[in-house]
């Protein structure tokens, strides 16, 4: 099974850019102790602060998709994971015709004939500061890596 763990953010606007720095701590990780690491053998690893249908691209060919995200709530708890199904999101509209949601993305690439994955995760993560232009995480947001690697590996072993 094809598994890519796509990491989607702009780290150029704080917090939304966790996806990215988990990537980035995950090839780290894999790069020091490549046998102690399992769970993420056979498992490509991408950083994209892309949306809608460029991920096309990206994700076809691949079997298991696992998304990691910042989401926005009304009153979010920073680092709080969310784990989601493909039928979870919806597929709405966005802001501009050229917006096309997730579930979208993949019903165009199935009407195309491209192999694209049918089991996807989406760790949603709450953050407040997804809009502020500055690099770099808040602390509330950098501490919680580490509980998001360990809930990514989690769903991996699972789907294993």
């Amino acid at each position: 099974m094809r598994t890519l763990v796509l990491g989607l953010g702009n780290e150029l606007y704080g917090d939304d850019g966790v996806a990215i720095h988990v990537i980035r701590h995950l090839r780290q990780e894999l790069e020091e102790n490549k046998k102690a690491i399992k769970t993420l053998e056979n498992v490509d690893l991408m950083e994209c602060s892309l949306s809608g249908l460029a991920l096309l691209d990206l994700i076809a060919g691949y079997d298991f998709l696992v998304i990691i995200d910042t989401i926005k709530k009304q009153s979010p708890i920073p680092g709080r994971i969310h784990v989601l199904e493909a039928e979870n999101l919806r597929a709405i509209p966005g802001p501009s015709p050229h917006y096309v949601s997730i579930p979208q993305t993949l019903e165009i690439g199935k009407k195309l004939g491209l192999q694209v994955p049918s089991k996807i995760k989406i760790l949603a993560v709450e953050a407040k500061n997804i809009y502020h232009l500055g690099e770099g995480l808040s602390e509330e947001i950098a501490q919680h890596i580490p509980a998001i690697i360990r809930k990514l590996k989690e769903i991996l072993k699972n789907e294993w």
